[in-house]
């Protein structure tokens, strides 16, 4: 009997050293985990700007287009003729034996520097096409980087859950060797603990995809076997207006500003249908090579200069007047589209505030009730099982309610920052700390 009374005390102490170490629901030390290395958010940014090989080939595919200006803009080439007569001409003047000449069109004033304008529009707009691929590519990253950050901190929950299951095991198993304990704690225990087990093997797998999703934005091989560490800072709740939101994302989006370039490109496109109209110069000037002849008595072998003017006469009006009415559809394609994409980030930024603000409530509602109503009563449950007021199952009840919460706490926690970074890209800003200066 003393025995199993040593035995009991040895394991009740036991049970108290190990239970009153308090899980860290809120938050894990990513310091903690094992890893090669420390992935920060800021360096992977800065890499896919420079390393994707698609905003790599966007940018370079601006750079061709930047220089169509300089190609459209200018004067056709001259064309220059010879003629040679072996069989002489017999002039006036003498035999023509051969003749020189050189022409240059001159299209309408006013169409070559309308073409090049429109070249360089249409630059323009692939630049902004290429900040918008930028943005879309830094979400991705930021949507990877925030599901790392999750992964791991769910991770350490279970390495702490886990090490707690053992140590609970253990304390029944020496219940339950003096007969102080039943067999259902150590199943119970056993089954929490493959439980455990399976969401690791889930969270793994998950682990691999978003690494493997970053290495494919980065461009360069990421191991999904190794073990990085993330770190994040959620960003303060702050509350703005809608209309000042608008008002950003309006100025900022690289899609407006490509879409108002291209109102001014069909712009310049019908005032250049309408040049069409118009006709277009050639003038040239022509040497001939006159040798002497017996007859007629003027024929002194004088060389002779020719001058001429060509006007190109535009009668294919129905074409012109079918290129002009395009342009103007253009024109007004451009104008729906820009009505379409202001209602469609207009409700963009209204739903990803109102995402916010429902997680933000969800979070404060874990932090400020939820999390700590569950930590008071695993204590009072750990009270009670040490004075015996209660049993084992309640104990490992109270544990999993609050390994749990603090599981939900960090999806919860994920679906907020990820709802940040897409308002991020919807209002066209690196940072919603930068919104603070508007």
């Amino acid at each position: 009997m003393k025995l199993i009374q040593f035995a009991g005390v040895t394991c009740v102490s036991l049970l108290l050293l190990l239970l009153l170490s308090p899980i860290q629901v809120r938050g894990q030390d990513p310091s903690d985990t094992p890893a090669d290395s420390l992935l920060r958010l800021g360096d992977l940014l800065a890499e896919v700007r420079t390393h994707n090989p698609l905003l790599q080939a966007s940018n370079l595919e601006a750079k061709a287009l930047a220089t169509r200006s300089a190609q459209i803009s200018a004067l056709p080439d001259p064309s220059v003729t010879i003629a040679y007569r072996p069989v002489p001409i017999l002039t006036a003047r003498g035999t023509i034996r051969s003749q020189w000449s050189i022409e240059q069109e001159i299209p309408y004033p006013g169409k070559l520097g309308l073409q090049g304008s429109i070249a360089d529009l249409t630059a323009e707009i692939k630049r902004f096409a290429t900040a918008d691929l930028e943005e879309a590519l830094l979400l991705q990253v930021k949507q990877s980087y925030i599901e790392l950050y999750r992964i791991q901190q769910q991770e350490l929950r279970i390495l702490a859950f886990t090490d707690r299951l053992r140590n609970f095991e253990e304390a029944a198993a020496t219940r339950y060797e003096v007969g102080a304990g039943v067999q259902q704690a150590i199943l119970k225990t056993q089954l929490e603990k493959n439980s455990l087990s399976r969401l690791q093997l889930e969270l793994s797998i998950e682990r691999r995809t978003a690494t493997e999703a970053l290495a494919r934005l980065l461009n360069r091989p990421v191991s999904a076997e190794s073990r990085v560490a993330v770190t994040v800072e959620a960003p303060s709740h702050v509350e703005f207006d809608a209309i000042d939101l608008l008002e950003v994302a309006l100025s900022q989006r690289p899609e407006i500003n490509a879409l108002g370039t291209a109102a001014k490109r069909a712009d310049k496109e019908i005032e250049l249908a309408r040049k069409q109209f118009k006709p277009n110069l050639r003038f040239g000037i022509t040497y001939f090579d006159v040798g002497r002849a017996d007859v007629p008595p003027t024929a002194s072998g004088r060389d002779a200069l020719g001058i001429n003017a060509t006007i190109s006469i535009p009668l294919q009006r129905n074409r012109l007047r079918a290129q002009l009415e395009e342009a103007r559809v253009r024109r007004s394609h451009v104008h729906v589209r820009q009505e379409a994409i202001t209602t469609s980030i207009a409700t963009q930024v209204a739903d990803l505030m109102h995402q916010l603000r429902g997680e933000a409530r969800q979070l404060e509602l874990f932090e400020e009730a939820l999390i700590p109503q569950a930590e008071t009563a695993l204590q009072a449950t750990l009270n009670s099982y040490a004075t015996g007021r209660t049993d084992f199952l309640d104990l490992l009840d109270s544990e999993r309610t609050l390994f749990s919460l603090g599981m939900s706490f960090d999806n919860t926690l994920a679906r907020y920052l990820r709802a940040a970074a897409a308002l991020e890209r919807a209002l066209g800003v690196d940072s919603l700390a930068d919104l603070i200066n508007y």
